[in-house]
């Protein structure tokens, strides 16, 4: 078992402020960043920055909250990332090993920061996903108004400062809707609605409308998948019924328009490309072709794709069974964690954001080892808040989305 303190860490006061402030600037980053470059640098110097000190100063003076770094979710994650770094040492389209062990570093960093956040300042960590929502109203009408042509890439949305691809906006925006909806549900079950419940749930709408802009059906998919898991798995959202229906009747609304779109593009190639990406994985089973290995498709309606759509089939493509098996280690690890404290509100939102993130990424790869980008608020954030999980933590019904004080080990 990992033993975890009952107090905060022992820094700075200052330290502790930075990784705050550096919480709400990760999250509302990608609507206030003005290009992509400027989102990298917020989240570097905002966020990165503040844990990096935070963790040094922890493991300087032995704190017990560096404990955490022996548990599974922790140490899976480790082992795959070092091993797909490894696997460069053979890509014939790789980058220096320095250049990726920066980004393993940096990516261990962040799951270390969100993991403080979200078990010693819970509050925090939830009114910055509030912020980050309120923000993005303004953003869609600046991107609207003021720059239609730079926001959309063949008329679907994907945002014209930090945005590349509309598919990984999708991807990124369904995320802020699960999280807003995980503590919309929180809010529901502690007090009768009220004017902010109100504002929140149409803040929530505003991120959706932003979502189908980018016409990405595999967002929506993934949505559907987390909404199914979470009506079936949590007796506490069952409760809502009213507010369930209420929300499918708007969601149905807000899709009537688009009901052609989804439908005339049928599959986009998606099975001529995984049935070439299984060809391409049986050539190296065993350990892959390397990370950031060349994968050039050229496809039935002549383009060239670049990757296999899939996260999963490109963790196999490029680090083989072993990395595959690495990887299910990982999600294995988030997955227990997640079930083991599915009677938190903590946990519940644990379980609502893995499932989302593993299923959206079914249809769509890259973010391994990358910079700050979409995937970060899907799984890397998913780890870091695994990590806050306790057995011990209150029940979703009791009253807060904030885990309790934990005893001597978490269980």
């Amino acid at each position: 078992m990992t033993q975890v303190q009952t107090t905060s860490p022992q820094v700075p006061n200052a330290v502790r402020l930075a990784l705050i402030a550096g919480m709400y600037l990760f999250m509302s980053a990608w609507f206030i960043a003005y290009s992509r470059s400027a989102h990298h640098t917020i989240v570097y110097a905002g966020f990165i920055g503040p844990a990096l000190i935070h963790l040094g100063l922890c493991l300087w003076r032995s704190d017990a909250t560096t404990r955490t770094l022996r548990s599974p979710i922790y140490i899976t994650l480790t082992l795959f990332l070092v091993y797909m770094v490894l696997s460069t040492t053979w890509s014939d389209n790789a980058d220096s090993l320095a250049h990726y062990i920066k980004r393993l570093v940096q990516t261990l960093v962040f799951i270390y920061g969100v993991y403080i956040i979200v078990r010693f300042e819970p509050r925090h960590f939830w009114r910055s996903i509030i912020v980050a929502l309120a923000l993005c109203g303004p953003w869609l009408a600046v991107n609207l108004i003021f720059f239609p042509e730079a926001a959309f890439t063949s008329n679907r949305f994907k945002g014209a400062n930090a945005g590349v691809h509309y598919l990984l906006t999708g991807a990124m925006l369904g995320s802020f809707v699960v999280l807003g909806s995980s503590y919309l549900i929180q809010k529901l079950e502690r007090r009768r609605p009220d004017t902010k419940t109100f504002l929140l749930f149409a803040a929530i709408g505003v991120v959706f409308y932003a979502l189908l802009l980018t016409e990405s059906r595999s967002a929506l998919l993934a949505l559907v998948a987390t909404a199914g898991f979470a009506i079936f798995s949590s007796q506490q959202v069952r409760r809502f019924r009213t507010v369930l229906l209420l929300a499918i009747i708007v969601i149905a609304i807000m899709l009537a328009p688009y009901a052609d779109v989804f439908i005339s593009r049928g599959f986009s190639n998606r099975f001529e490309i995984w049935e070439a990406a299984l060809r391409w994985i049986a050539q190296r089973p065993w350990l892959g072709h390397g990370f950031d290995a060349l994968f050039v498709l050229p496809i039935s309606s002549g383009e060239e794709l670049y990757d296999a759509h899939n996260i999963h089939l490109e963790v196999l493509y490029e680090g083989g069974v072993l990395g595959g098996l690495l990887w299910l280690g990982f999600l294995g690890a988030l997955t227990w964690r997640g079930w083991t404290c599915r009677h938190s509100a903590l946990g519940q939102a644990v379980l609502a954001l893995l499932v989302y993130s593993i299923s959206v990424k079914f249809f769509e790869s890259r973010g391994i080892l990358s910079r700050p980008t979409e995937f970060w608020y899907l799984l890397w954030l998913c780890a870091g808040m695994a990590l806050a999980c306790r057995r011990d933590d209150k029940p979703a019904s009791t009253h807060s989305c904030a885990p309790s004080p934990e005893p001597g080990s978490a269980k």
